[in-house]
């Protein structure tokens, strides 16, 4: 069994960041486009070589700025399977799967190799064709079988089911989970889809500006997140400031928001807190409510709105500058009722046992 390490420093790009990655574990990377996501991939694959820093996986050095080893990407054993399949046009799928082996010290075996891994994902049917004949699902599953093929220590998944349909991607996802939960090889997957950080990932990283600011295992990042770029992911809303009491949040405007303390940590004036809750917590109203004790109100102003199933999403502006806009979701009743448009000035209102409010800095 083998884990990954990395410690980078990219000037250029702003990256550094440090992190591993243990023996069996799949580590979801998320974050904001142009955060450093794919740049962090591209590093362990050895695409990219960083400034300063080292990635070790087991007790093997594939990169170390300090003493000049950069292995070349073939002798890494480290597959990475991107959101375009990549396969070798000229070639026909099993010659495409057998390339690795071929590469390496299996060519004698590499055609029993291909037809099992082949085999494994569903797609031995497919050994004649050529790429240009397959459909983007079976293009994926002959391009995971190549990358298994070639026995990588890790697997690096940069948005596989992007350019896939619902059904397919399901498909893929299942066929993923099977590959990582039965093979001692760890993975990182970056993605922006919530359904595959679920299905796949045991840890989440959020990466911004080429700094991971948040982890942890990921029903606790989802449950609980502390950046805006983790909450918004999870579907909750997240407002940042500092402790009016231990049981109600200031922003910077000087807006108050009550709440309870989650968990056990001791909070005190002035502390820097964030508030979680629920969109579906929020009451929508055009008119501003009466005052209620434990209730709190914000006024803010329609960005936009979206069909969540049986729900309409009603998105705000940001209540204060770099925070993410506030969300509610509300019926189509409630939502034909109110007849919004972007641009209007609304009431949201949520009551306080429905926000967690804790400490910022909370891991």
């Amino acid at each position: 069994m083998t884990g990954l390490q990395l410690r980078a420093v990219l000037e250029q790009r702003r990256i550094n960041v440090e992190l591993a990655v243990a023996p069996g574990e799949v580590v979801a990377i998320l974050g904001a486009n142009g955060a450093g996501k794919s740049s962090v991939l591209h590093m362990i694959a050895g695409l990219l070589r960083p400034d300063r820093g080292s990635v070790t996986v087991g007790h093997r050095a594939l990169t170390d700025t300090e003493s000049g080893v950069q292995v070349p990407v073939h002798d890494r054993r480290v597959g990475l399977l991107q959101q375009d399949a990549m396969l070798f046009p000229h070639l026909p799928v099993a010659a495409n799967v057998a390339f690795g082996p071929r590469c390496g010290d299996n060519r004698r075996g590499a055609s029993g190799i291909a037809q099992k891994w082949l085999t494994h994902v569903g797609a031995q049917d497919l050994s004649l064709r050529m790429p240009r004949e397959l459909s983007g699902g079976q293009a994926q599953r002959v391009a995971l079988a190549r990358a298994l093929a070639a026995e990588p220590e890790v697997l690096l998944l940069d948005e596989p089911m992007a350019g896939l349909d619902v059904a397919t991607a399901t498909a893929m996802r299942t066929l993923l989970r099977q590959v990582l939960t039965t093979a001692d090889r760890c993975a990182v997957l970056v993605t922006h889809d919530l359904l595959d950080v679920t299905a796949l990932a045991d840890r989440v990283l959020i990466i911004d500006d080429g700094r991971i600011v948040e982890s942890g295992p990921v029903a606790a990042v989802l449950a609980a997140p502390s950046t805006a770029f983790a909450a918004r992911f999870a579907g909750v809303n997240l407002v940042a400031g500092s402790a009016e009491d231990d049981t109600t949040l200031r922003t910077t405007t000087g807006r108050q928001l009550a709440g309870f303390g989650a968990g056990n940590a001791v909070i005190v004036r002035d502390q820097s807190v964030i508030a979680v809750f629920s969109p579906v917590a929020v009451r929508v109203d055009r008119e501003r409510p009466p005052a209620r004790a434990g209730v709190s109100t914000l006024e803010v102003t329609v960005a936009e709105l979206d069909h969540r199933g049986a729900a309409i999403r009603v998105r705000a502006e940001p209540l204060d500058a770099g925070a993410a806009g506030l969300a509610a979701d509300i019926s189509g009743q409630r939502a034909a009722e109110l007849r919004l448009i972007p641009g209007e000035r609304v009431f949201f209102t949520v009551a306080a046992d429905q926000v967690a409010i804790r400490p910022a800095d909370r891991a």
